[in-house]
């Protein structure tokens, strides 16, 4: 069946801000295609670089990659974080290159690097110099990786002529690198922190129609609002590049909807997929997003949108979904919820609420009475419970040891007293009481069948995920599984294509061929 890409069709590009790089609309992201998550700084664990890059992943990746270069989309996105994920795209760039079937010029590359100490980072950066600056002889875009934490944010933004931020500034000097930004899943009012130094060039964030992950819930001090969507005019307004992290997932996993999103969003002319990117684009002027990718056909999926984009005439239909989207909500929840119930509520950085996220457990239990959204919200909850806390440490103790792009915990049903935390809540009781709700139905206890959830209204309307991809990703990362499918090589553990997919779709085919 003839396709979107197939049509000659070009994925549209726009000024990315003060960079005044020429963006394509959808990044080619590069977190879900690598052979392994396992970082390679581990060396007797890590895999063999040279098998890796002879191996039937990386004919993936190239062929990946030559699919996104058919349709524009010319930037490619990973990072030092994401296992194999850089040296696998560099050397594929290289190669690509080398053949004569792409110029340099051709593509924009991004890789972040972790907030570390200054001794730590130029190591990192050395180790990725080392994968990339031979390949293709310059980076884009770097960008510091994951700066939600105050730590984080104070290291990234010192003045210090030894501090980090003074490194990278030499690093552009020297033409290493082209542009400087950062990624971040933090709280909304370190995000806004970060903007407003305008220090940066580019800002990747989460700024979606269903919620802005840890940033939801959460105040910023710029216009005394919850969530990010001040920090995206703020960052538009100086001119900074913005990208939009993770629509498809982090965005509420709308390639597997659920039924109440798929009924209200309808058919003609979005599919949820399609609403979620015009509506960042469109409505919060958003530059880019990004499609993790795993395979070659994965790249159509949001052509549809970027086509839709591209053409016009979708613009009152958007606003008409956008309202009855909105309309749903006021219907479940009540208008004064939906306008201030996550409204002036403390983050888990402050002490008042012993680290429980407590705008991101309301957030995730509205989705679920307002559009059905159980799986999402289970998952997203689910990261709350596996935050480690130690009661013998003290609160900053405790603060300084959660990972900075998983910050805050779940309820805690005895010994926390919230009355402090709730204190500047229009409605404190309300508040508790739906917080009590989300730990019972998304906690780890929480066990829905099938039917269950149907009769509740919480059930998928379809699934489009078609197969588990490299590195042994499935919403949340498990070292155990990881190690696994790395140390077999893809024959155990849960990453990419299984020996069973394969045998299945090989019995699938010599079906077809027997017809």
């Amino acid at each position: 069946t003839a396709t979107i890409a197939d049509s000659g069709f070009q994925c549209p590009k726009v000024r990315f801000g003060k960079t005044e790089l020429q963006m394509p609309i959808v990044t080619c992201g590069g977190m879900r295609i690598q052979t392994t998550f396992l970082p390679d700084t581990i060396k007797l664990l890590a895999p063999n670089p040279s098998r890796v890059l002879k191996s039937a992943c990386q004919e993936n990746l190239k062929a990946t990659i030559r699919r996104c270069f058919k349709v524009g989309i010319n930037h490619i996105e990973t990072a030092r974080g994401y296992g194999t994920s850089e040296y696998q795209l560099a050397q594929a760039l290289s190669e690509l290159i080398t053949d004569g079937e792409i110029k340099r010029s051709d593509f924009i590359l991004q890789t972040k690097l972790p907030v570390r100490p200054r001794e730590e980072f130029i190591k990192s950066w050395e180790r990725s110099w080392e994968q990339i600056g031979d390949a293709v002889g310059y980076i884009d875009l770097l960008g510091f990786h994951v700066v939600s934490t105050k730590e984080g944010i104070d290291s990234v933004l010192s003045d210090d002529e030894d501090g980090i931020m003074a490194f990278v500034e030499e690093l552009k000097a020297q033409g290493k690198i082209r542009h400087i930004g950062f990624s971040t899943h933090g709280t909304a009012s370190n995000i806004m922190k970060l903007i407003n130094s305008n220090k940066f060039e580019y800002v990747n964030l989460h700024c979606h129609y269903f919620g802005d992950y840890h940033a939801e819930g959460t105040m910023n001090e710029y216009n005394n609002q919850q969530g990010n969507k001040a920090a995206v005019a703020r960052a538009l307004e100086l001119d900074m590049g913005v990208f939009l992290i993770s629509p498809l997932d982090k965005g509420g996993m709308v390639y597997r909807p659920s039924a109440t999103v798929a009924r209200v969003i309808g058919h003609e002319p979005f599919s949820p997929m399609s609403f979620v990117c015009l509506h960042a684009w469109k409505t919060r002027k958003m530059h880019t997003l990004s499609l993790g990718v795993s395979k070659p056909s994965d790249v159509d999926e949001l052509l549809e949108a970027a086509y839709l984009y591209n053409k016009g005439g979708y613009e009152k239909e958007l606003t008409a979904c956008e309202g009855r989207l909105k309309a749903t909500m006021v219907e479940k929840l009540g208008e004064e919820w939906v306008n201030h119930g996550r409204m002036n509520l403390p983050d888990c950085e402050q002490p008042c609420t012993n680290g429980v996220a407590m705008g991101h457990m309301l957030w995730v239990r509205d989705l679920v009475e307002a559009f059905g959204m159980y799986e999402f919200a289970k998952a997203r909850y689910e990261n709350l419970e596996n935050q480690k806390w130690d009661d013998k440490k003290t609160f900053d103790e405790n603060r300084k040891a959660m990972a900075p792009g998983n910050q805050g915990r779940g309820y805690i049903p005895t010994g926390v007293d919230y009355t402090d935390a709730l204190k500047d809540h229009f409605d404190a009781d309300a508040a508790l009481k739906k917080m009590k709700q989300s730990h019972e139905w998304l906690g780890k206890k929480a066990q829905y069948k099938d039917e269950d959830l149907k009769e509740r209204g919480w059930d998928h309307a379809y699934n489009l995920t078609a197969w588990d991809d490299y590195p042994s990703w499935g919403g949340v990362l498990n070292m155990q599984t990881i190690m696994v499918q790395s140390l077999t090589w893809g024959i155990l553990g849960s990453g990419g294509p299984t020996r069973e997919f394969r045998t299945y779709c090989k019995n699938v085919r010599l079906m077809i061929e027997s017809t």
